[in-house]
Order: C-alpha cells, then structure tokens, then sequence
C-alpha cells in the first residue's frame, strides 16, 4: 500500500446548522476515504486531526468528536500544516513557540562548539539551523503582536551575538548592521513585499497573483499613477 500525506478539507460552520455541518463533513471524508482505498491509498483514520478556528470575540461552544473511518476524533487546539502550526484562533502562538524551542536548541548547540569554529564557519551555521527557522513561512507573521515577533527578534540577538563574539551588554543594532541582518519585523515585510512584487510581475502562482490586483479608478485621479493595490475584502469571517 501507499501512504498519502496531508490530504486536507475545509468547511465554513454555521452555528445555526453545525450538527448538519459536521455530518456532511464525516461524509465528505468517508467519499476520500473510499476514493483513496480504489486507487491503492491508504488513510489513517487514526492521524486525522481536526481544528476548529475561531474568532476569540466570538464564544462558540467546541466540536462534538468526529467518527472518521473507527476512529473517533476529537478537535485539536492546533495542527501542522507544511511545517506552520496553526492553532484554533489563529492568532501564531503556537508556532512561534515551536520556533523559539527550536532555533534556541539549535543556539545552544552551535555555542558549545562555538570556540572550536571561526566566525563565518558559525555563520553559516546560524543560517542553516536558525535564520531558516525564522524566515520560513514568516510572512505569516504580519501583524503580530509586538510580545511575540520581540521573542523572535531575543533569538536573532542571541545569534548574531554568538557569530560576532560580543558580550550581551553591548548594543545589538550596530552588530545586526555589521553583519547586514535585517531585523524580524522587517524580515516580515520584505518577505510581503517580495510576495506582492512577484505577484504583480507575473512570477507567483495564481492563488497569490489574485490577491493582490492593481488599483484602476473609474476616473482620472492623482492616485492612479501611484501604483496601488485594490483591497481583497473579506468574504468570511470566523465564527
């Protein structure tokens, strides 16, 4: 038999018809299911998570357990997807608390060796198991908290401190300059930024190229030779 990985399904609840909801739902897997096992696939019934993602401003009462082949599942506070952990209010905590474990191991680890290496050998070290870390998917990011992008940018700190050899009381800026690092926050931008620009320049899947469309006003106006974008409106919102 093959294993298929990461086959998902997304369905927008209405409270007003959630038990109607879910049993379509336990259908919809059962037809996957089915459709899987005639084309020599195989799925876990055991490995199915389900996340309910919810606005915090919104009480909703949580999901009855799901029958999905023998197993019945009950719904998770988070689940992986590509690597990116989304959690029930979408809010990123979670996944940035597995890559603050993560990128601090890796710090630690990289320090112990640390006397042992010169400074672009540990560079290319930090880059390798902590800058991926924090630049994978970090366009994600936008819009977080100050708190939580702050225990991203304390690991860059740490980082570029360990490539640089300084002590923890000297300033971090004029160290981040020397070795041409741009901060978290901004890593987050430029990430948009080159998103936006590939979009525009037809270099980026049709997904993303249909989020962002330029502006054209109805009429002649002074906005129309600043290269805007038209504002993608929300079709839903979470309950």
């Amino acid at each position: 038999m093959i294993y298929a990985d990461d086959t998902q399904l997304y369905m927008i609840l209405d409270r007003s018809e959630r038990s109607k909801d879910l049993s379509r739902l336990e259908r919809c897997v059962s037809d996957v299911k089915s459709w899987a096992v005639s084309n020599k696939l195989m799925l876990n019934d055991s490995k199915t998570e389900v996340v309910h993602m919810s606005s915090r401003y919104v009480q909703s009462s949580p999901l009855p357990p799901l029958t999905i082949g023998d197993s019945v599942i009950n719904a998770s506070e988070s689940a992986r997807d590509l690597g990116v952990i989304f959690d029930s209010r979408l809010d990123m905590k979670q996944h940035i608390k597995s890559i603050t474990k993560s990128a601090s191991f890796a710090i630690y680890r990289i320090g112990q060796i640390r006397k042992y290496l010169d400074s672009n050998a540990t560079e290319r070290l930090v880059h390798a198991f902590v800058s991926s870390r924090l630049d994978c998917c970090n366009s994600l990011l936008f819009a977080s908290p100050d708190c939580d992008i702050a225990k991203l940018q304390r690991l860059q700190n740490s980082a570029a401190r360990l490539v640089s050899w300084c002590k923890y009381r000297d300033h971090i800026t004029p160290v981040l300059e020397e070795l041409h690092w741009l901060p978290v926050q901004y890593r987050v931008e430029y990430k948009i930024l080159l998103l936006t620009y590939k979009s525009l320049c037809d270099l980026a899947p049709a997904y993303i190229k249909d989020l962002a469309c330029s502006y054209h006003p109805s009429r002649s106006l002074r906005s129309s030779s600043k290269n805007l974008l038209r504002p993608v409106k929300r079709k839903h919102y979470l309950l």
